[in-house]
């Protein structure tokens, strides 16, 4: 595809319970967590979309694992309704480019479910590939600021020893 698979990304109905879990069970974490995230320039199929989520952040080995709990508009890129506390759902896989028009073009999948931007320099589209790779593609510019963000969850991680919380503000780790 566009080089490794940066991130596996996950719908949750509960996003403390969600990271606890996935903590205990797979010794992922710990989850870096970013309440009340809204992005720039958000669309869902063409159209202007207001979305928050909670997510976070935590590794598992060489890939991030994202928690996603969003609040707002449904339906959206994340599914038709919220999920109910203790579900999880598979979404997506992450991948950092450096052309995302290049790089969209290769999965011959039609326009971008939904569009946004972090900051001046990092824009995200969510591609639905499900009927062929089983899950939604994201894409996301590959930057300084991008790459400084999972180096951050990586050396997060690396100091951890499993310890609780599991679930840490984004702010005390960086």
């Amino acid at each position: 595809m566009h080089g490794p698979i940066m991130q596996l990304g996950y719908v949750v109905g509960d996003l403390a319970a969600s990271a606890q879990s996935w903590a205990r069970r797979t010794g992922a974490g710990p989850f870096l967590h970013m309440p009340g995230a809204t992005f720039e320039g958000w669309t869902y199929r063409g159209a202007a979309q207001a979305l928050t989520l909670d997510i976070a952040f935590g590794q598992l080995g060489d890939k991030m694992i994202e928690l996603i709990q969003p609040s707002g508009a449904w339906p959206n890129v994340f599914g038709e309704a919220p999920l109910g506390p203790g579900e999880c759902r598979a979404h997506h896989h992450a991948f950092l480019v450096k052309d995302l028009d290049r790089a969209a073009a290769t999965l011959a999948a039609g326009p971008p479910v939904t569009t946004g931007r972090l900051n001046a320099d990092v824009e995200l589209r969510f591609y639905d590939c499900r009927d062929s790779l089983g899950l939604f593609i994201e894409l996301v510019t590959d930057g300084p600021s991008t790459r400084a963000f999972f180096d951050l969850s990586e050396r997060v991680a690396a100091g951890w020893d499993g310890a609780e919380p599991f679930l840490r503000p984004l702010e005390a780790a960086a």
